[in-house]
């Protein structure tokens, strides 16, 4: 059995992390796919894949799309931008559900999926669920569950965020506060700025929850195999 991540956010930063965890939690053969650098355009609402549910679009979301829809589980997560999924990770479920809602084919009908938020404070992730939240829904994908964790601003390796009025890290930090490996959000250091024992603390309850919600994946993607 086979559980497929797939990352909306940064290369290599929180996003990622926080899926790769929640796949290693499966116990189960895993394969996991960044959309960063790669080239998801929007729906364009064409209606060029009304006859075959296969958009027309020529970029990388086909080879995602394969790759999913041969999954058996699927996890996805994305980054909050501006109060709202990251335009990437949208785009993605954009095509994804309008190419497969004609004739209610729904071609990921019933598998079981997870979701995974980031954002850049409190880690609530309560943007990002709500908007993976509906186009699951529209998908008709079976939601396990999800797990949410506070990532990086960008203003953490931008050059220029110790000093920015406007930026994330000093939203977080007084002025003349440096950046610091110890003072950028991880999985095993969640959020940082509200002391070291508080961070480890939380980075570890994070952990256990994706695994967690990782073992709760895969057991509905068995019993879903047994019922088959």
């Amino acid at each position: 059995m086979l559980v497929v991540g797939v990352g909306a956010g940064r290369r290599g930063k929180f996003t990622e992390s926080l899926v790769r965890t929640v796949l290693e939690g499966t116990g189960l053969d895993t394969e996991f796919i960044s959309l960063s650098g790669k080239l998801v355009r929007p729906c364009e609402a064409c209606n060029g894949c009304v006859e075959t549910n296969r958009c027309v679009l020529r970029d990388d979301f086909d080879a995602v799309w394969e790759r999913v829809a041969a999954a058996d589980g699927l996890v996805f997560g994305a980054p909050t931008y501006w109060d709202r999924m990251n335009t990437k990770g949208a785009a993605f479920w954009e095509r994804l559900c309008f190419t497969g809602r004609h004739r209610e084919r729904f071609p990921l009908r019933g598998k079981p999926a997870a979701m995974v938020a980031v954002d850049g404070s409190a880690g609530t992730g309560e943007y990002v669920l709500g908007d993976l939240g509906r186009y699951f829904a529209d998908a008709r994908l079976d939601v396990v569950g999800d797990v949410a964790g506070g990532g990086e601003f960008a203003c953490f390796t931008c050059g220029f965020g110790e000093d920015c009025d406007v930026g994330g890290f000093l939203s977080l930090y007084p002025p003349g506060t440096s950046i610091e490996p110890d003072r950028i959000p991880s999985l095993e250091n969640q959020c940082p700025h509200l002391g070291d024992g508080e961070a480890r603390t939380r980075g570890e309850a994070l952990r256990r929850s994706a695994l967690d919600l990782g073992d709760a994946l895969a057991r509905r993607i068995i019993h879903r195999g047994e019922g088959a």
